[in-house]
């Protein structure tokens, strides 16, 4: 049977040593997409995720048994994510600039079968998307990726963020509302 994470974080606070290994394989990838999502580099994504494990270990002793793992290492990331931006000292680009494609990451090119066309549309869709988070304000960006690209519950989002449910709820309609704005914008500067 396999160990919740919460229990892998209490076997490794009580000497586990592979209960960590456990953590890191299972958590790995979520980390560094969702410090992907707030610094827009996958180098830093990786070192920051790498922190955040480092951070685990060393502070395991603070983790509280009562809090689910997933909300109190999100809440890990972030705080990392943000002393990373701060000591950048600039504004943050939600994805990572790749040279030579207008400062978003590159499309998938179709082979020219039978689904190119929808491919195209959808790789269109997902850059004027990505186009339109990178210009929300920083709070609503990250309530935003939490709960779309994360699928956390606005009270995880709420605990990650150290802030009222109140105001995710907020955060999350004022970014749906923007990006509806910003996403129509986009669309029309294309036609136009």
């Amino acid at each position: 049977m396999e160990r919740s994470d919460e229990q892998l974080m209490q076997d490794y606070q009580n000497g586990d040593k592979d209960a960590m290994k456990s953590i890191f394989q299972g958590n790995k990838l979520r980390i560094i997409n969702f410090c992907y999502g707030l610094l827009g580099n996958r180098a830093d994504a990786e070192e920051a995720a790498s922190d955040v494990f480092l951070a685990v270990v060393k502070y395991k002793d603070y983790y509280d048994s009562k809090r689910t793992f997933s909300t109190w290492i999100f809440t890990v990331a972030r705080n990392q994510c943000i002393n990373r931006i701060r000591k950048r000292n600039k504004t943050v680009s939600l994805w990572y600039a790749a040279e030579g494609n207008d400062g978003y990451e590159p499309w998938e090119i179709p082979d020219g079968g039978e689904n190119s066309r929808e491919i195209l549309a959808e790789n269109e869709r997902a850059h004027h998307v990505r186009k339109a988070i990178t210009r929300l304000p920083y709070e609503q960006r990250e309530a935003i990726v939490l709960k779309q690209y994360h699928g956390f519950s606005y009270a995880e989002i709420s605990n990650i963020l150290n802030c009222s449910l109140d105001k995710v709820k907020v955060l999350i309609f004022r970014a749906k509302e923007r990006l509806r704005e910003e996403l129509a914008s986009l669309i029309g500067e294309e036609l136009s």
